[in-house]
């Protein structure tokens, strides 16, 4: 049974601790709440002029990573924070992740 280890006041990510004695491992699990940050994005992505405005002004708003997600990522290898792999992270991001996007549009 997993017990409360931790929680981060600013990412809102909560750990727990668990214990699995047939493996003898040590697991810390993480959590976040981002229901709100989801229900923003579907917004944004039901409006076009949100990203028609972007276009308009130069910059686009593709997608919301929160942090949960780019742990999920950096266990998957890929670092959002490097431009070499933006490539990678947009392929990632449009098939396993499309609910982080702005858009109904594919970037790639």
């Amino acid at each position: 049974m997993a017990i409360f280890f931790d929680k981060d006041p600013i990412t809102g990510i909560t750990q727990y601790y668990d214990y699995d004695p047939t493996t003898d491992e040590h697991l810390i699990h993480s959590v976040q709440e981002t229901d709100s940050l989801i229900e923003k994005l579907k917004q944004a992505r039901n409006n076009p002029d949100i990203w028609n405005k972007g276009v308009k002004e130069s910059w686009v708003h593709y997608a919301s990573i929160p942090p949960i997600i780019e742990m999920q990522l950096k266990a998957k290898g890929i670092d959002i924070y490097n431009k070499d792999q933006t490539k990678e992270l947009l392929k990632e991001i449009n098939t396993n992740y499309p609910w982080l996007k702005t858009t109904t549009k594919n970037h790639g």
